[in-house]
């Protein structure tokens, strides 16, 4: 016994000293990288980077702004202290400080060709200098008349090739001022659209343009931060927005990306040699995106987030700046704790950014296996299955591009691949298909003049004409007429001339089925919401209560207001009044298989039909089968409708109260079991 206890003891210290060392070699990462995933939700990916060094030496004072140089250094708009400093980052150490007697917050720095440009919004002053410090010249106001009474508070800075200065200005709302090399205003670059919230769309609606505009103040938001990479582009960020708060600009101010994903907190932007951009947002996130504005992934944290200590390496307070090294290090700013954070880039991110490089420089087999070999550290990267395809579809083996879209979630470019692959089968079979039709009507008419002769042809096809002009055949086919003539039809249904109850009970599952497989089975472009995610019991339930429903309040509703219809005679009414919206529902779900986003009018337009055509017989079969007028028509729809409502809520409570009362009674006698044998 005693060496029991022994061997017992033995095992609990070795696990315990196996959890100490496990628990010794944790990440450093203080927050996950975020992606998406196929269906567009954000799913955790492997670490992008991580937190390098955290630099307080530099005793920094609300820092505003940065930005790397050409030959390495870190330049840093030291706002609380009234410098620049020009920081070796590889070595840790300060060059210079640069100080002016004019500076009075200097928010914004920028470096070019031209010499160091600093923004101070008190001031409202922008300073250049030569790579010595000396001071070159100063861009006061504009005293242009076009200028007005914007005020000039420059906040962030970026200068293009020719020496033309865009500046954001704290509370101008007009855009980017824009300055020649000179200091002449050019106007504003451009500006944030006006979003209005829902209460003013409304207001808008109903109000004329004068009320409107003396009612609800309008100004667009005032960007955040402004950069311009090697080739001039200029990109912008907006905060308080989630649409459009990344932006990249064309010459003439508009947007390039469309659809970014961001944070409403977006607060600086920088773009790397590569054409990487970086957004960083107030809370600490930094979104990484491609040159076309697609998302790569994110990553960081805030320490408002209470899962993260405020003296972690790599959580911020306030972000207020980020700029990227020329080996991937991304560097930001905190101006609320005054701190400069490093982060190295991971295996993972250095190979997503040599497969974009490859990419982007057209060599799409490389970049294809570049891709694949992102997937062997993560199999179910997005970007990566993406950038297959995209690659695939360059080199026109669209076929693989279709494939990977699907594995990507990405229907537009499904649907381009997918055009193609239609486009290659048609000009392929085109001729055949010609020659195949010439021979099918020559053979009709050789056929016809052989049966005109013989016979043969009507002796063989009169099983099926006898089969067709069966009673129960006939029924079912019955829907067709009651498309082309709904009155004449539903007069002959009300005296059981035409049509039947079992005719109609299978239209009505096959109806059901039409319905399940249009929700479940449309081709990948149109199928939005994947199968494994839908609640098929909600759209069986759905599927039966509305239609049920409908049969049996219509039925109570005339009960009480005249109505001559019984309820076989509605719910048989009802459903060959479906069959247009069930031919529709078929020709969707199959044409969804071959058409791309091209046609997709034609599929809106099939739908719409099957359903204006379904409503038009429901209204006509009721007004025919109860012999009402077409005002009796509208109510008797519109309280079918309500009764509708109010018995799905009654069930609803109903299920809710009997809930209740099962879990009530479980309790009671968990309860009873547990004291009877306590």
């Amino acid at each position: 016994m005693r060496n029991i206890k022994r061997i017992i003891i033995i095992i609990l210290t070795i696990s315990l000293l196996f959890m100490t060392i496990q628990t010794s070699y944790a990440s450093s990462a203080t927050s996950y990288t975020m992606t998406l995933n196929a269906k567009g939700q954000y799913v955790h990916t492997q670490d992008a980077y991580l937190p390098a060094r955290t630099t307080m030496e530099l005793q920094l004072n609300a820092p505003e702004d940065m930005i790397f140089d050409e030959d390495g250094y870190l330049w840093i708009a030291d706002t609380g202290n009234l410098r620049i400093i020009k920081y070796d980052t590889r070595q840790n150490q300060m060059v210079y400080s640069l100080t002016h007697p004019d500076f009075r917050a200097p928010k914004g720095v920028f470096i070019s060709s031209r010499g160091i440009y600093v923004a101070d919004s008190a001031a409202q002053k922008v300073f250049r200098f030569d790579a010595l410090g000396t001071l070159i010249e100063t861009f006061s106001r504009p005293d242009s008349i076009s200028f007005g009474n914007t005020n000039f508070a420059p906040n962030k800075l970026a200068v293009d090739n020719r020496g033309n200065i865009y500046i954001y200005g704290e509370g101008v709302s007009n855009g980017i001022i824009q300055l020649s090399n000179s200091g002449e205003f050019l106007g504003f670059f451009t500006t944030n659209r006006i979003q209005l919230s829902p209460i003013q769309e409304f207001q808008r609606l109903i109000l004329s343009q004068e009320q409107f505009d003396n009612i609800v103040a309008r100004d667009p938001q005032t960007f955040s931060s402004i950069f311009i990479d090697k080739n001039s582009m200029i990109y912008t960020t907006t905060m308080s927005t989630y649409r459009a708060a990344v932006k990249k600009h064309n010459t003439q101010g508009g947007n390039i990306f469309r659809g970014v994903i961001s944070f409403d907190d977006a607060r600086d932007i920088y773009v790397d040699e590569q054409g990487i951009v970086y957004a960083g947002m107030q809370s600490g996130v930094i979104f990484v995106y491609d040159q076309a504005g697609d998302f790569i992934f994110n990553f960081g944290s805030s320490s408002s987030d209470p899962t993260q200590s405020q003296d972690v390496s790599g959580v911020f307070s306030r972000l207020s700046a980020i700029a990227i090294r020329d080996d991937g290090f991304i560097f930001a700013l905190d101006d609320s704790k005054s701190f400069l954070q490093s982060f190295e880039p991971t295996a993972y991110a250095k190979e997503v950014y040599r497969a974009i490089g490859l990419y982007d420089a057209r060599q799409y087999s490389d970049a294809i296996q570049a891709w694949k070999d992102v997937l062997n550290l993560n199999q179910m990267s997005v970007i990566a299955h993406n950038n297959i395809a995209k690659s695939y579809l360059q080199l026109e083996n669209y076929e693989l591009a279709m494939h990977h879209f699907e594995l990507a979630g990405n229907r537009g470019g499904y649907s381009d691949a997918s055009w193609e692959v239609r486009n290659v089968t048609l000009q392929s079979y085109l001729g055949f298909f010609i020659i195949g039709m010439v021979l099918l009507y020559a053979s009709s008419i050789v056929l016809k003049k052989v049966d005109h002769k013989t016979g043969v042809i009507k002796s063989s096809l009169a099983p099926v004409k006898k089969f067709m002009g069966k009673k129960f055949i006939q029924d079912i086919l019955f829907m067709f007429k009651v498309m082309r003539r709904p009155v004449d039809s539903f007069e002959d249904l009300k005296r059981h001339q035409k049509g039947s109850l079992k005719a109609a009970i299978l239209l009505y599952a096959l109806i059901f089925i039409s319905f399940i497989f249009f929700n479940t089975s449309k081709g990948f472009i149109y199928q939005f919401i994947a199968v494994e995610d839908l609640d098929l019991t909600a759209l069986v339930l759905g599927f039966f209560a509305v239609t049920l429903l409908f049969v049996i309040s219509n039925y109570l509703d005339t009960s009480i207001n005249d109505g001559i219809g019984t309820i076989k005679q509605i719910f048989m009414m009802f459903i060959y009044a479906l069959s247009p919206l069930f031919i529709a529902l078929i020709l969707v779900t199959v044409l969804s298989h071959v058409l791309t986003y091209n046609e997709v009018f034609f599929l809106d337009f099939i739908m719409n039909i099957g359903m204006i055509w379904s409503f038009v017989l429901v209204f006509l079969g009721i007004s025919e089968i109860h012999e009402y007028t077409g005002k009796e028509t509208f109510r008797s729809i519109i309280m079918s409708l309500l009764f509708a409502l109010i018995m799905v809520v009654v069930i609803i409570i109903i299920i809710t109260m009997w809930q209740q009362l099962y879990l009530f009674i479980e309790a009671i006698l968990k309860e009873a079991i547990r004291n009877a044998f306590s």
